[in-house]
């Protein structure tokens, strides 16, 4: 009674834990999953022992965990860094697992491998987001110090233009002149609005829009003393 008991709580344990237990064999094989697995990836332990665990792995990161497997058998060293690679779950979708492991042998003197995995798709997803932050922040500075740069020479340009269109009214290369440098400071007020974007969903979809150079050029047509093409 006293074992079945203990089997029940290890069980329980094994169902509810934060990671997954597998044990493989020396080629890949699945001989073990714990039922977490399913909670975690979708899939049914009884529906992974005996297939290949490169089947589950991306394209990408075959080699990698090919690789680590080797290595792990050949240097069965007590402790070991994590192995981080992707793994498809049963709806699709790609998972991230961090994986350690220990060298062991079971009754028979065949060499296996327990490893212990937890997923960290969401972490890494956060860390990826506020990486995007980070560059959009520096863009956001950077944006914010040219503008800064350009809005200066370009009030003493806009300066000039509005005394020399006042006293020669009229002359068509100075309105085309003073066209041209409205276009900047309106593209320069674009590039400061980068920095009051608060999110980087916001900012990745709106910066196009935002320095839409192209757009703000096709609108004054040809430059001075020029042709459009």
């Amino acid at each position: 009674m006293a074992d079945s008991g203990l089997e029940a709580r290890l069980s329980w344990l094994l169902e509810h834990a934060s990671d997954m237990v597998s044990v493989i064999d020396q080629d890949g094989t699945v001989r073990y999953e714990s039922p977490s697995v399913e909670r975690l990836l979708g899939w049914r332990p009884e529906e992974l022992v005996g297939t290949q665990l490169l089947d589950y792995v991306h394209p990408d990161d075959v080699a990698l965990v090919r690789a680590a497997i080797a290595h792990r058998i050949a240097d069965p060293t007590p402790v070991n860094p994590p192995t981080e690679f992707r793994v498809r779950a049963r709806d699709g979708s790609w998972h991230v697992l961090a994986a350690m492991s220990r060298v062991t042998q079971d009754e028979t003197g065949a060499v296996n491998l327990v490893v212990n995995s937890r997923d960290v798709t969401e972490q890494r997803a956060l860390e990826e987001r506020l990486r995007q932050a980070q560059r959009m922040e520096s863009i956001a500075r950077l944006a914010t110090a040219a503008a800064h740069e350009i809005n200066n020479p370009l009030a003493v340009l806009l300066g000039h233009l509005a005394m020399l269109d006042k006293a020669t009214p009229g002359n068509p290369r100075i309105e085309k002149m003073v066209e041209a440098a409205q276009r900047i400071r309106d593209i320069v007020r674009r590039m400061t609005h980068i920095s009051r974007v608060e999110t980087v969903e916001r900012t990745s979809s709106t910066l196009p829009e935002m320095l839409d150079i192209r757009k703000s050029s096709d609108a004054g047509g040809a430059p001075p003393g020029g042709s459009a093409p």
